[in-house]
C-alpha cells in the first residue's frame, strides 16, 4: 500500500455540477506558542442572520428569456465582481450555462449553479442520493485509485467498501477512464452500478451497489490519545468533520463535551475532506473550541459588494450553552432566498467550556471555504497548527437564490478575522507538510497525517521528513473531480 496520497481529491456529499495570498502566521516547523488573546473590545451581540441582499423579483414565469434577464439583473445587483463580469454566452444551451459565462474568470472558480431540490434536500434533511464515497489518486503517476471517504450509512458502507480499498474498474471504467470524465453522475434513487475491488487485505471482488437516499455523517470519526509528552502525560482528542451543515451541531456538542470532560488537552482536528458550509455552524464549531474566554468576539465579518454594505455581517463567537439552535427550519422565502428560523424547543445541554490553548487542524488542497474560516477566525485567539498541506483558498462566499428550480451560488462576499485578515486566496499553509495516507483509516494513531500532529504534540516540532520535495511536490498537485463530488462552500446563514 503506497504511504503517501496526491492532492487529488474530491468530498463525498452532494452530487453539485460546477465546482488566493496565503497570511502565514506560524513557523514551518519547530514549536508554536500560544499568544495571548489581543485585548479586543467586546461589543454587544447583534442578531447574526442572514440579510441577504435585495435582487430583482422573481420572473412571473420561467421561460428563459426572463430567467436570463433576470440571473443578469441579479448579478448586476448582487455578484461580488459585478462591474468585472464575462459576456453573456447568448448560446449556451442551459441556464447554469449562461450563468457561468457571467463570472469574472479566471479569479471566480467558486461559483456554481444546482438543481434546487437536492439543495434543499442537503440543508433541511441533511441527505444526498448517491453512493456515498470519493476517490483519490495514491500515486503521482495516477495510476492506483483509492476509496477516500465512505460514508458511515450509505450503501457503500452497507456493502463493506472501505477507506483504502483500491478501484480496478466501475461499470467496466478503468482509472484512467474515470479520471478522464468517464463515469456520469448519479443524483437518483435506484441505479445500480458495478465495482471491481482490490480490498485492503489484497482480495480482489466484485459487486454491484445500487444509489440511495441517505442521511449524511459530518462526523466521519473521533478517537482519544495518551501520550507522554515533554510536559507530561497529555490526553489528545481527534475529531474528523467533513461537512458544515444544520444537523451536524449536535454532533459536533457530543463529541466535544466528550473530550473535555474526559480531560483532553490538546484536539485533533481533521478538515482535510471537509469543503465548507454555513458559516454559522462554523461559528459555532469554533466556539466550542475556543471556550467561553471568547464569548462576543469577531470570529468572521461578511463583506459585500459596494452596492450592499448595508448587508455586511459580523458573526461573533458565542458560549458554548449557546451553540446551536435547538430545533430550526430551512425555508426559502418568495425572492428566492434561504434562511433558517427558530422553532422553539427545549434549551441545548450545556458544553463544558474549552481550555484549549492550541488547535492541530489537518487540511489538505480540498479543506476549503467554512473550513478555511475556522482556521482564520481563531488565528487572532490561538495558535494554529496546521498539518497536511496548503488549503484550498477560498476566502468568498454565497447568498444563494433559487429561481425557477436552480439554486444560483454566485459569490457574493469576501470574508476576513478579528484581526481584518483574509485574502488568502493561495490557501492557508501547512506548518508540517505530510502526504495523506490512504493505508489507515481515519482516526487511526499510525495515519501518516494523524502520527504527525500526535508526533508534534509529543515533541514540539514537525516529525523528521515532514517536509521532503515529494511532499512538496505531491501538495502542489490540482484537484480532480472523482466520484461523488461538491464545490468548495460558504453560506451566509
Amino acid at each position: 500500500m503506497p504511504g503517501v496520497l496526491c492532492a487529488l481529491f474530491c468530498a463525498v456529499l452532494l452530487a453539485a455540477c460546477g465546482g488566493g495570498g496565503g497570511v502565514p502566521v506560524l513557523p514551518s516547523s519547530g514549536e508554536v506558542s500560544s499568544p495571548a488573546a489581543p485585548a479586543l473590545p467586546v461589543p454587544s451581540l447583534p442578531p447574526t442572520t442572514s440579510t441577504t441582499p435585495a435582487p430583482p423579483a422573481t420572473p412571473q414565469g420561467c421561460s428563459v428569456d426572463e430567467q436570463r434577464a433576470w440571473l443578469r439583473a441579479d448579478m448586476n445587483e448582487r455578484y461580488f465582481w459585478y462591474d468585472q463580469q464575462g459576456t453573456p454566452n447568448n448560446a449556451a444551451t442551459s441556464l447554469p450555462g449562461y450563468f457561468d459565462s457571467l463570472l469574472f474568470k479566471p479569479t471566480d472558480n467558486f461559483s456554481f449553479a444546482q438543481n434546487e431540490q437536492q439543495f434543499t434536500q442537503f440543508f433541511a434533511e441533511g441527505r444526498r442520493v448517491g453512493y456515498g464515497y470519493s476517490l483519490a489518486f495514491a500515486d503521482a503517476q495516477r495510476s492506483l485509485l483509492q476509496f477516500a471517504v465512505i460514508e458511515p450509512l450509505s450503501p457503500m458502507a452497507q456493502a463493506g467498501v472501505q477507506r483504502g480499498d483500491s478501484v480496478l474498474a466501475i461499470d467496466g471504467l478503468t482509472p484512467a477512464q474515470i479520471a478522464a470524465g468517464g463515469l456520469p453522475a448519479v443524483s437518483t434513487e435506484g441505479v445500480a452500478r458495478r465495482f471491481s475491488l482490490r480490498q485492503r487485505n489484497g482480495l480482489l471482488r466484485d459487486i454491484t451497489v445500487v444509489s440511495a437516499n441517505f442521511a449524511l455523517s459530518p462526523v466521519l470519526a473521533t478517537a482519544t490519545f495518551a501520550l507522554n509528552a515533554t510536559q507530561g502525560q497529555t490526553q489528545v482528542g481527534y475529531l474528523a468533520y467533513q461537512q458544515f451543515i444544520a444537523g451536524s451541531d449536535a454532533a459536533l456538542k457530543t463529541a466535544l463535551n466528550k473530550f473535555y470532560a474526559g480531560g483532553v488537552q490538546e484536539l485533533v482536528l481533521d478538515l482535510r475532506y471537509n469543503g465548507g458550509g454555513r458559516v454559522s455552524t462554523a461559528r459555532d464549531l469554533a466556539s466550542l473550541i475556543g471556550g467561553d474566554a471568547l464569548d462576543g468576539r469577531t470570529f468572521a465579518s461578511l463583506n459585500f459588494n459596494n452596492k450592499n454594505q448595508a448587508s455586511n455581517l459580523v458573526f461573533r463567537f458565542v458560549r458554548n450553552q449557546q451553540v446551536a439552535i435547538p430545533v430550526s427550519n430551512f425555508v426559502r422565502n418568495p425572492d428566492g432566498s434561504f434562511a433558517f428560523t427558530s422553532s422553539g424547543g427545549a434549551p441545548d445541554a450545556p458544553v463544558a467550556s474549552s481550555s484549549l490553548r492550541r488547535l492541530f487542524v489537518i487540511t489538505s488542497a480540498a479543506t476549503a471555504s467554512a473550513s478555511e474560516l475556522v482556521i482564520n477566525g481563531l488565528r487572532p485567539f490561538m495558535s494554529v497548527v496546521q498539518i497536511g498541506a496548503t488549503t484550498n483558498g477560498k476566502p468568498y462566499g454565497f447568498a444563494p437564490r433559487a429561481n425557477c428550480g436552480t439554486v444560483y451560488n454566485a459569490v457574493n462576499f469576501d470574508s476576513v478575522n478579528a484581526l481584518g485578515v483574509g485574502g488568502y486566496v493561495n490557501g492557508l499553509p501547512a506548518t508540517c507538510n505530510v502526504p495523506d495516507d490512504l493505508g489507515h483509516l481515519l482516526g487511526d494513531a499510525a495515519e501518516a497525517r494523524t502520527a504527525a500532529a500526535l508526533a508534534f504534540i509529543t515533541t514540539g516540532s514537525c516529525p523528521a521528513g515532514a517536509q521532503t520535495p515529494l511532499a512538496l511536490q505531491l501538495r502542489g498537485l490540482p484537484l480532480v473531480p472523482l466520484g461523488e463530488t461538491v464545490p468548495p462552500q460558504m453560506f451566509s446563514f
